[in-house]
């Protein structure tokens, strides 16, 4: 039975949806993107005859396609209401923005069932890859040093998300972080503000910014890992070091933490960002590639 999202009946279970193999939505995205309004309305779940949720697909505010299901519940008819309601969100986003943007998803080369699902309903994969890195903590990490008059700062908390937010624009161009998705990060049960990072300028300005956080991952490794990302310096201020300098002090602090692995991931188009990571002692470890599908 294909049905609306229900948040308070059905939050938990998607969150145990997340753990299917065919997933690869991040828990701490799923947090963020699920609190939005937008994303609550682009989001359907398939119920069994108890109403118990079996599966579910979302339309982030990137306008990828995120879905799982329990795989008893699989079935052909399945993967094409999935496709089938990815295609008419972003019908709706095209007319109301005038824009003619794909259905996009992306996957690991390795998981074989999302892939094959991916192909198999007509998903043209991109040349732009998603690259993650990690650094090993437990080895020296440079002092993180700043230019004269600017300092490191944490967030002092939902008040400063308005100008977060516009310095997060500043940094990659983009209009797509708005004040309320920067309220959604920083609503997320694992959120810390003492690992949520800035550089102030010498007039006090928000100008460099690294969003740290500590995650429990699954995997042959396990444990807690630190993730630093993302990372961006306004426009105004690129050149000086500042990203380095609040990458180096967020690897600090997590080790400072008892954590021993750090991870990023940033665009294989980025080279400026792959820089930045390689310069940290960062290396990368997995990829993920990126599939589009063509709206009518």
């Amino acid at each position: 039975m294909l049905d609306s999202f229900d948040d308070d009946f059905d939050l938990q279970a998607l969150r145990s949806l997340l753990r299917m193999p065919v997933n690869e939505l991040d828990p701490t995205d799923f947090e963020e993107d699920i609190a939005l309004e937008q994303v609550k309305q682009d989001t359907r779940v398939w119920r069994d005859r108890n109403g118990r949720p079996v599966a579910f697909a979302l339309i982030d505010p990137g306008n990828n396609l995120c879905f799982s299901w329990e795989q008893a519940s699989h079935t052909a008819e399945l993967e094409v209401q999935i496709v089938d309601w990815g295609l008419s969100c972003m019908r709706r986003r095209n007319h109301e923005s005038g824009e003619t943007a794909t259905l996009d998803a992306s996957c690991h080369p390795e998981n074989k069932l999302r892939l094959s699902f991916l192909e198999r309903h007509g998903f043209r994969k991109e040349a732009i890859r998603t690259l993650q890195y990690e650094r090993d903590l437990l080895e020296a990490i440079p002092e993180s040093t700043l230019p004269a008059g600017f300092a490191l700062r944490t967030v002092k908390g939902e008040e400063q998300a308005d100008q977060l937010a516009a310095l997060h624009r500043a940094a990659f161009g983009t209009s797509m972080l708005t004040h309320e998705y920067r309220l959604a990060m920083m609503r997320v049960p694992r959120y810390d503000p003492s690992l949520d990072l800035y550089i102030e300028s010498p007039d006090g300005e928000p100008v460099a910014f690294c969003v740290c956080s500590i995650e429990e991952e699954d995997g042959p490794l396990g444990g807690k890992v630190g993730y630093t990302d993302p990372i961006g310096v306004h426009h105004g201020f690129q050149g000086r070091g500042l990203g380095k300098a609040v990458l180096l002090a967020g690897l600090k602090i997590l080790k400072d933490r008892g954590i021993d692995r750090a991870k990023l991931g940033t665009s294989s188009e980025n080279i400026s960002m792959q820089r930045l990571a390689e310069s940290a002692g960062f290396r990368i470890i997995s990829e993920k590639v990126w599939f589009s599908k063509p709206v009518e």
